[in-house]
């Protein structure tokens, strides 16, 4: 192929644009739609979305322009795709990948559907392919409140299909995984079962996912261990959530809440990472502790990590995994000095047993699609 060519944006044809059209149906029936908020709630989730968009664009511009980058990161390519030319993906290769085709990991970051873009998630990106010989893209998507349900869930859809088929990434399509932090793990799950995707994924990762919007903020901050620290997600989920779902939609919709899809349009392998002090942890592990009731599921549950910094257990191809003593979004807020270092050992420690997970399990035996 033209090397040339393959250093500019990828185009589909025209005249064969990629149909997005969810494959999923939920095994619940009944829709639970929320009422409209009155008028002075509307006007305050408003201010508070988009001050929280000023705020964090802020905080990461002035960080990245101030702050030297971390070393050992890797400088990626970035990549615009046709169907979604606006937006800008990353792509990570280890050296010499164009020798051999490569397994592929495509990585949906997180905040809220409204705030953040892939460079968020370099740090785990970079250590994937340095520690395991993968391709890594980062996918972009576009935010709240403009954009609203299920925008994201398309964007995210049609542009990992057009990563899939690039033929100058060379990827073994036969070896793909999906995964995400927080929002974008609920945009990875949700994917996963549209048409385009499902069926042609070996697994799904969630770090600290959002998997259920059919409860309340308050159902779930009582299901935090008791004297817990504050939620640090607790000011801001009303107001994203608000932004990112529009009047009159379902919230049992499987491509909202993916805790409610059908496992037979999910993959086999799917990997669940809760923080203990997450408001979210409990729906990411009462979805994994869902995923054993099948009966293809029928295996012996063994524990795979028992130690102050969590637990978790595998079973068939699940695995759970609790981030003891860990907040939302742990993985990405930094620190300074000793907390700092500590911060990266914990998530190098957790980022290796996902990377092993995925070349020991899930793609030890690549099927063919």
């Amino acid at each position: 192929m033209d090397v040339e060519a393959c250093n500019q944006p990828s185009a589909m044809p025209a005249e064969a644009p990629l149909s997005i059209r969810s494959t999923s149906t939920t095994i619940y029936s009944e829709p639970i739609v929320s009422r409209p908020p009155p008028f002075y709630l509307r006007l305050a989730y408003f201010l508070s979305l988009w001050s929280f968009k000023a705020f964090f664009r802020l905080s990461l511009s002035s960080g990245r322009i101030f702050s030297r980058r971390r070393k050992g990161l890797l400088q990626p390519e970035v990549k615009t795709y046709h169907i979604r030319p606006d937006l800008k993906n990353r792509i990570f290769r280890p050296q010499n990948s164009k020798s051999q085709k490569l397994p592929l990991y495509l990585d949906v970051h997180g905040g809220g559907w409204a705030v953040g873009d892939p460079e968020t998630d370099d740090e785990f990106c970079s250590f994937l392919v340095q520690n395991f010989n993968i391709i890594v893209v980062s996918i972009n998507y576009h935010k709240s409140p403009r954009y609203k349900f299920p925008h994201a869930v398309e964007d995210v859809t049609a542009i990992a299909r057009a990563v899939m088929d690039d033929e100058c990434l060379n990827i073994d399509r036969n070896r793909v995984v999906l995964g995400g932090f927080s929002a974008g793990a609920n945009l990875a799950f949700a994917a996963a079962q549209m048409d385009g995707l499902c069926g042609h994924l070996s697994g799904l990762v969630g770090f600290y996912p959002a998997l259920d919007l059919t409860e309340s903020q308050a159902q779930k901050l009582g299901r935090r261990p008791q004297n817990s620290p504050s939620d640090i997600l607790a000011p801001s989920v009303n107001f994203l959530n608000w932004g990112y779902v529009p009047q009159g939609t379902d919230r049992r919709n499987p491509l909202l809440s993916p805790r409610l899809a059908n496992p037979k349009h999910l993959p086999s392998h799917i990997y669940l990472i809760g923080a203990e002090y997450d408001m979210l942890c409990y729906e990411a592990q009462q979805m994994a502790e869902s995923l054993t009731k099948f009966p293809h599921m029928d295996y012996e549950r063994t524990s795979i990590l028992t130690s102050p910094d969590g637990d978790g257990w595998r079973q068939g191809g699940i695995r759970w995994e609790c981030a003891r003593g860990r907040h939302h979004a742990f993985t990405h807020i930094t620190k300074h000095g000793e907390k700092e270092k500590e911060r990266l050992r914990f998530c190098h420690e957790m980022y290796s047993r996902v990377g092993t997970w995925l070349q020991e399990d899930v793609w030890a035996r690549p099927v063919t699609f």
